[in-house]
């Protein structure tokens, strides 16, 4: 697992934890107050670490979408591409690269129904439904893995210099 990916499991766990602590101590008192508190402050918690994990889980999409431009004018051009486009990419490259089939492909309809929640976060609306974080975790790690797959065979391909992945 890659370590900016590791960092935001680790915390989520640790927060999640915390209130959960809140939510089971709220019930233990019967005290609808708290009880209420505590779940807003879950969802906003939800809602925070989903976008950040989606946030990476893009960028590493949009990073291996972009992993065979030579040039950053056309990496700038990826990166303005909707998302869907970038994703269908990113599995075009992985597959034309590796010569095997992607993993994460079928994972495509839930990954951009995740968009458009993602979406609704980020502009203020409430999400039409709750996302699972450790699951759209799981699924930006195994596209950073095939991201470092990727870039591996290229740069054994071109005989160059390890490039690495940029940071977020």
């Amino acid at each position: 697992m890659k370590s900016e990916i590791e960092s935001i499991v680790r915390s989520y766990a640790r927060l999640s934890r915390d209130v959960g602590g809140r939510l089971n101590f709220a019930c233990d008192l019967d005290d609808e107050k708290a009880l209420t508190a505590a779940e807003r402050e879950q969802a906003h918690l939800d809602q925070a670490f989903f976008v950040l994990s989606f946030a990476t889980l893009e960028h590493h999409v949009t990073t291996l979408a972009s992993a065979r431009l030579a040039d950053e004018a056309r990496r700038t051009a990826m990166r303005g591409e909707k998302f869907a486009k970038r994703w269908e990419v990113a599995i075009k490259v992985a597959g034309e690269v590796l010569k095997e089939a992607v993993p994460w492909e079928q994972e495509e309809r839930v990954v951009l129904s995740w968009y458009t929640i993602r979406s609704d976060i980020a502009h203020g609306r409430s999400p039409s439904e709750l996302v699972n974080v450790p699951l759209v975790l799981h699924c930006a790690d195994q596209v950073a893995a095939t991201l470092d797959s990727v870039l591996k065979k290229l740069d054994q391909q071109e005989g160059a210099q390890p490039r690495g992945d940029a940071p977020i």
